[in-house]
């Protein structure tokens, strides 16, 4: 082997050791970033953030601390001496005078002064006798005997008030059936069997079919809807809880797909519906065709700055301040931006892609398959050909800068999961969706969850006025 030969195989290990360090130092890169990422600059959930938790938004410098104006406090106040349930009277201890007359006969006065206590009564489980009346006839003797009431079929059954409870504790509160056994039994003495309470929830979801039309109807009405979908495990398999909300109405339905197949099922309400619908720029809801769409501005933040922090990017750093400027001069995105600024936001707006375009690496073509791409070249792609849906928010007051109505209806499903693992069976995840989906209703129409189930239960739900007058959000 001569001279020439050797440095050209020198020159040639060389490139091979470059081209294997820039590898590495890209991976390094690479973990580095998934390293620093916390919720602030990624989608991960705020709970993984341990206790380094931190605001979406950064708040305001020498606000008020505590309750803010406007804020509806909860604090326990007095109720009038009527509505108390049991007046307790103590009387005076000493029976003599000072002056050492005798106060035995002398008659009592009540203070004005008042103290109350909130309180359980002793006994939480009443036990109602039905028994019927018989009459027999004077002339011919014919016995005539009365009828028990349609809710008392049985010798022995648990009341209205025990079937709506058991479904708030085992949908709204997330506890398990065996929790909600053992809570039964410590307050009441009478234990719940699984079964009792499984058949509870599943009477309570035939109970609420129709109140899911209600909402269904009422949401699809809606100028502005909310939709996000979560995993969920179902039966032993990844399932999807997708739903559809809007300010007073709650959807959710569980379905095994995530994509397009899910939301034009039969399950799904979002293929029907023509307003303008909020998401996260999941692509399957771009083929939601009768909607127009607004993205969801938390999101893209949480984009741009883990750009801006964990890859130095300057261009993600300008975006994220022009949102956030925009965001902040349409008050939090409840008013649209006047047309002279909208113009100068536009126009920055498509300035600082150019930048993005200039920073960002080119796409690294492949023998086979698409170009590999950055995460920043993907997201100022997407800021590029979805322009209009980012910036919806800044011309159309009712559409709101973020999607979080969607991530708060959604958010209670995996309380549900950390506490009890997964749903056993497909039909007892429909359940839960179903009446979770109710009470989240009532709940955004300012109305007790509780009391609404024991009205649906007995047939008296409030969604039903909506039904008998046609009304519409």
């Amino acid at each position: 082997m001569n001279k020439d030969e050797i440095i050209a195989q020198q020159a040639e290990q060389i490139a091979k050791l470059e081209s294997l360090l820039e590898a590495a130092l890209a991976r390094i890169a690479e973990l580095e970033a998934q390293l620093k990422a916390n919720s602030r600059t990624s989608s991960r959930p705020p709970s993984s953030d341990g206790l380094k938790k931190a605001p979406a938004f950064p708040r305001k410098k020498g606000g008020k601390k505590g309750g803010q104006s406007g804020h509806k406090g909860k604090t326990l106040e007095m109720v009038a001496p009527s509505a108390a349930d049991r007046l307790v009277v103590h009387p005076v201890a000493e029976q003599k005078c000072s002056c050492g007359q005798n106060l035995e006969s002398t008659v009592p006065s009540i203070s004005l002064e008042r103290r109350q206590v909130f309180d359980l009564p002793p006994k939480l489980l009443q036990i109602e006798e039905h028994r019927l009346e018989v009459k027999h006839c004077p002339c011919c003797g014919e016995q005539h005997t009365g009828s028990f009431p349609s809710g008392v079929p049985a010798p022995v059954q648990y009341g209205d008030r025990v079937h709506a409870l058991v479904s708030l504790l085992n949908v709204e509160q997330s506890m398990p059936v065996g929790r909600i056994g053992e809570l039964f039994a410590s307050l009441t003495g009478y234990e719940l069997n699984e079964n009792t309470v499984s058949t509870s929830v599943q009477r309570m979801y035939g109970k609420l079919a129709d109140d899911e039309a209600v909402i269904k109807e009422q949401a699809l009405s809606s100028p502005v809807a909310h939709a996000d979908e979560s995993g969920a495990r179902v039966a032993g398999k990844l399932h999807w809880a997708h739903n559809f909300v809007c300010g007073l109405f709650t959807y959710l339905f569980v379905h095994e797909k995530r994509g397009a197949q899910a939301l034009h099922s039969d399950e799904s309400i979002a293929q029907n519906y023509t307003g303008t619908l909020v998401h996260d720029c999941w692509a399957s809801y771009f083929g939601l065709e009768n909607a127009r769409h607004a993205l969801c501005g938390a999101h893209l933040l949480r984009e741009l700055r883990g750009l801006a922090e964990n890859h130095e990017r300057q261009w993600a750093d300008k975006m994220h301040s022009l949102l956030m400027y925009a965001y902040e001069f349409s008050s939090g995105g409840s008013s649209v931006l006047p047309a002279k600024k909208y113009k100068t936001v536009l126009s920055r707006y498509r300035q600082i892609l150019k930048e993005a375009s200039r920073e960002e690496p080119p796409p690294e073509l492949r023998p086979k398959g698409r170009a590999k791409k950055t995460k920043g070249r993907n997201l100022l792609e997407r800021l590029e050909r979805y322009e209009e849906e980012v910036l919806r928010f800044t011309r159309e007051h009712e559409v709101p800068f973020t999607n979080n109505l969607a991530e708060r209806d959604i958010r209670p499903l995996k309380t549900k999961l950390k506490v009890s693992g997964c749903f056993r069976t497909l039909q007892g995840a429909r359940h839960y969706a179903r009446i979770k989906s109710f009470c989240s209703t009532a709940k955004k129409h300012g109305l007790s969850a509780y009391e609404e189930l024991l009205n649906a239960w007995r047939g008296e739900s409030f969604l039903r006025s909506y039904a008998a007058a046609g009304t519409h959000t």
